[in-house]
């Protein structure tokens, strides 16, 4: 789960070639990234406005961050 608060939404459209590609990189060695759902639903964002290889938590970024806890994983927060 990528948490960016306070930072801007990843948009295909404006982003450069390099965090295109470097997006792409970590895609292929298997990072899952999800956007929340609830976000996207605001800011009237679709998948297609997002680098290509996003999900989507439905049920929001902090549910499927309480979830992932619940698997294991460790929310590490920048």
């Amino acid at each position: 789960m990528l948490e960016t608060r306070g930072f801007t939404i990843p948009y295909a459209a404006s982003a450069n070639a390099d965090v295109t590609r470097r997006f792409g990189e970590f895609s292929k060695a298997g990072l899952a990234t999800q956007a929340c759902g609830n976000t996207m639903k605001t800011q009237n964002v679709t998948l297609k406005d997002l680098l290509p290889g996003f999900g989507v938590a439905e049920r929001g970024g902090v549910v499927r961050i309480a979830e992932l806890q619940s698997a294991g994983y460790v929310y590490l927060r920048p």
